[in-house]
């Protein structure tokens, strides 16, 4: 938000989804730890990765990282977590390890018995249903099912509650081989405006980061990052000289990884 004008910039993302709700059976009493790794997978991960594992949204695929983890190595990972994965240091060691077992298709380790307790201050974790996970609505071509823009940027004055101005942000690379213009992609880091009358965003997996004209919205610049940044920039001045920098991060949406911090700014006088 400019504090200045109070109109308020905001990038969205036009894209519908797919949620399911499935049962969670918490009633067993005598479980082995295949079915309690099942049961706290569902309670615990579906969300992200599924009821198959085969990840949703923007969370990946767990299937066959068997390969990558044993059964310890894969208990640390479930206590300390991994970018948008959050650390389950909370579960027992029990259920730590009925999950590895399930996870990682341990046959034999499946067949123990599970001796697990739910402690008391945990019980309400316990939910009778889970949420299959945020499942996007795709064509057979792996695009949104419906009409682009895909992705917006809008500006919106909070004084009147009126738009002031609304684009499409991004490209398809798909489409725009074929001469369409305007489809927008979806977008993740949000906008950074500046008082000399910029408003500077990357977020989309065209891999651009783009300038634009924040009382039109007229683009005015834009330049290729080494990976997509998804992620918002920063500005700061040294020396009476200000700089602007970007994580370029990709990896979301298919996009090749990166380890990019880029920085610009205008020429020293």
């Amino acid at each position: 938000m400019d504090p200045e004008t109070g109109i308020l910039y905001v990038n969205a993302n036009e894209m519908a989804w797919i949620l399911k709700m499935f049962d969670v059976d918490s009633t067993k009493q005598q479980e082995n730890l295949g079915q309690a790794g099942l049961r706290l997978y569902n309670q615990n991960c579906m969300s992200c990765h599924g009821p198959d594992r085969k990840g949703s949204g923007n969370y990946p695929s767990i299937l066959g990282v068997e390969s990558k983890y044993d059964p310890r190595t894969f208990v640390e990972f479930i206590n300390t977590g991994r970018r948008m994965m959050p650390s389950f240091g909370h579960l027992s060691q029990d259920d730590k390890d009925a999950i590895a077992a399930y996870v990682l298709s341990l046959q034999k380790e499946q067949q123990k018995k599970y001796t697990g307790k739910l402690s008391a201050i945990d019980s309400f974790r316990r939910v009778p249903y889970q949420i299959s996970g945020y499942n996007k609505f795709l064509t057979k071509s792996n695009l949104p099912a419906l009409a682009p823009p895909w992705g917006v940027l809008s500006a919106i004055d909070l004084n009147t509650g009126e738009y002031v101005w609304k684009t499409t942000l991004g490209e398809d690379s798909l489409f725009k081989a074929r001469g369409a213009k305007e489809t927008g992609t979806e977008n993740y880091g949000g906008p950074v405006v500046t008082k000399g009358g910029l408003l500077f965003i990357a977020a989309t997996k065209d891999r651009k980061f783009r300038a634009f004209n924040k009382r039109t919205g007229k683009l005015l610049w834009e330049t290729t990052l080494p990976a997509a940044g998804f992620a918002t920039p920063a500005t700061y001045a040294i020396n009476g000289r200000q700089f602007l920098v970007i994580a370029c991060g990709g990896g979301k949406l298919g996009t090749t990884p990166g380890d990019s911090y880029v920085a610009f700014a205008l020429p020293s006088k």
